[in-house]
């Protein structure tokens, strides 16, 4: 399943704070995303910015993983948190 973890939010430096903000704006639940993800299709369906673009391309080059995977020098961010 193709789907944006929380760590990968993490990754790219994104705030709990605005995530938040993001979340409650977007109707998606906070707990949810940090716990299960979100799925990739969902999240460019509610927000079309750069953002998810970095996010979802973050996640498919660290391979869908649902936990932080060691760094590599080609990834985006070394891809690890």
């Amino acid at each position: 399943m193709r789907k944006v973890y929380f760590w990968h939010l993490k990754a790219l430096g994104y705030c709990n704070r605005q995530m938040r903000v993001w979340c409650k704006a977007k109707g998606v639940s906070w707990r949810e995303l940090r716990t299960e993800g979100i799925e990739a299709d969902r999240l460019l369906s509610l927000d079309d910015t750069s953002m998810a673009h970095r996010a979802v391309d973050f996640a498919e080059a660290s391979g869908w993983s649902p936990v932080p995977v060691p760094a590599v020098d080609d990834r985006p961010n070394g891809g690890c948190v």
